[in-house]
């Protein structure tokens, strides 16, 4: 028994004899032909999510690797974009107020 499993097993506190009684009651509920497919399927659906949860902490792990290795870097200052040729170099500004509801 791996680590994984051990866990499974201390968490639900699931022994032989509650396993066999899931099983009876999965065998009763879906009938001996349709076991098989809910099994494959419920076999994609776990491999499925541990895939996805181990990407998860991949990912969690690089990023907080990231942030710790990475110094911050203060801004420098970059080349300034040219105006088109005819563009007006005089800047707008619009005041944008919100709308009032009447009674409000």
């Amino acid at each position: 028994m791996n680590g994984q499993e051990f866990m499974a097993m201390s968490i639900f506190n699931l022994g032989p004899g509650e396993l066999a009684l899931i099983f009876l009651i999965v065998l009763l509920l879906f009938g001996g032909s349709k076991l098989p497919e809910v099994a494959r399927s419920m076999g994609k659906a776990m491999r499925a999510f541990r895939e996805e949860s181990s990407a998860l902490r991949r990912e969690l792990e690089e990023a907080t690797k990231e942030d710790v290795t990475k110094p911050e870097l203060s801004p420098t200052p970059g080349p300034q974009a040219k105006p088109a040729e005819g563009a007006s170099k005089e800047t707008k500004t619009i005041d944008v107020k919100p709308e009032t509801k009447p009674g409000a």
